[in-house]
């Protein structure tokens, strides 16, 4: 993969996705996004001219993206779902560990606590995006011969379990009960 500088676009993305993540929908301002980014006052109205809630719902898009290519890859490296999920959780530990976990605020807890209440476009990306990754394991799940309802259960269950060990995680600032997650995950993907 070539290694690219972000455009202006990606920056206040990515910037804005970590504010939000960090102090909350309510707690970012728009001046304090165009400060961290560094972008113009301008580009951040050019690429979103509706303002915060179209921000926060392409921050919302872009962390499904992202955590979807990680599932995708994990996916086709691991033929098990308990193999492929306890790489998942065990992956977003390490980044904890490399990262501290400041950085790291589950997508659920932010899009349900935070942003359900701002709009209705807000809370239904943010919908939208909890549906593809209970769908996306849900799938897989039925793949390897479980059936479909049990399969959405099961993986009703896993987001569950990987959003609430994400919290501990952050509250109790290391990574113990994401890989407490990781090694019990099996347990829910019994048949």
């Amino acid at each position: 993969m070539k290694n690219e500088k972000l455009n202006t676009k990606d920056v206040i993305l990515n910037t804005a996705t970590w504010l939000f993540a960090k102090h909350g929908y309510h707690g970012t301002g728009l001046n304090q996004i165009i400060k961290e980014s560094g972008a113009p006052k301008g580009s951040l109205y050019y690429y979103f001219p509706k303002g915060k809630e179209e921000l926060a719902i392409a921050c919302v898009k872009l962390t499904q993206s992202n955590l979807q290519s990680k599932l995708q890859e994990l996916m086709s490296r691991f033929a098990k779902p308990q193999d492929f999920l306890r790489a998942f959780i065990l992956n977003i530990a390490d980044r904890m560990d490399g990262f501290g976990t400041d950085k790291f605020v589950p997508f659920g807890f932010w899009a349900a606590a935070e942003t359900s209440s701002v709009s209705d476009s807000l809370r239904d990306a943010c919908q939208a995006a909890l549906a593809e990754w209970k769908d996306t394991l849900s799938n897989k799940l039925v793949d390897t011969g479980i059936t479909k309802e049990r399969a959405v259960e099961m993986a009703e269950i896993s987001v569950c379990l990987i959003e609430g060990a994400t919290i501990m995680s952050v509250v109790e600032r290391n990574s113990r009960a994401m890989r407490r997650a990781a090694k019990h995950i099996s347990a829910i993907l019994e048949e």
